[in-house]
């Protein structure tokens, strides 16, 4: 038995996975900002245009679902649906930044069937994103495999 939200590779939700990430693909976020809300902006700015029903958590009106585990409310930053794409954006500055996510990203999985994590990488040499994009890397390997529990990493 598994505790994830039941989901199909197909219909909807994986279709819109797909535009998701061929807009993040394309977007730039070379913007000249520490403030992971900046970046958070622009792939709203990005995404929302393109479905119905974006939900952001900044705007109040809006009903997202909140994941309780472990004692406490956990949400994402962005959502296609209710349950549909979970998106969360994280600035990578050290490790913990990503374990972070990571972890974020199997609570969100608890209430939704997709899961996209939007790594800013601001390092000077983009370390993080030169070995998250090897294939031969271990980091590469374990993305990969995130991708059977339907998270899914995008690195900027």
């Amino acid at each position: 038995m598994s505790v994830f939200v039941a989901n199909r590779k197909t219909g909807y939700y994986w279709e819109s996975l797909d535009t998701i990430k061929k807009i993040v693909g394309r977007l730039s976020l070379d913007i000249n900002a520490e403030d992971e809300r900046k970046f958070e902006d622009r792939l709203s700015g990005a995404l929302q245009p393109n479905f119905d029903d974006f939900i952001d958590q900044r705007n109040i009106q809006q009903v997202m679902t909140r994941i309780t585990a472990f004692g406490h409310d956990h949400r994402p930053d962005m959502s296609i649906g209710k349950d549909g794409v979970a998106i969360e954006v994280k600035v990578i500055r050290t490790g913990s930044s990503i374990r972070e996510a990571i972890g974020q990203a199997f609570i969100y999985r608890l209430g939704y069937r997709f899961v996209v994590i939007i790594w800013v990488d601001t390092s000077k040499d983009k370390s993080y994103k030169v070995s998250i994009e090897d294939p031969n890397s271990q980091e590469f390997q374990f993305l990969k495999e995130l991708e059977e529990h339907n998270i899914y990493c995008l690195v900027k």
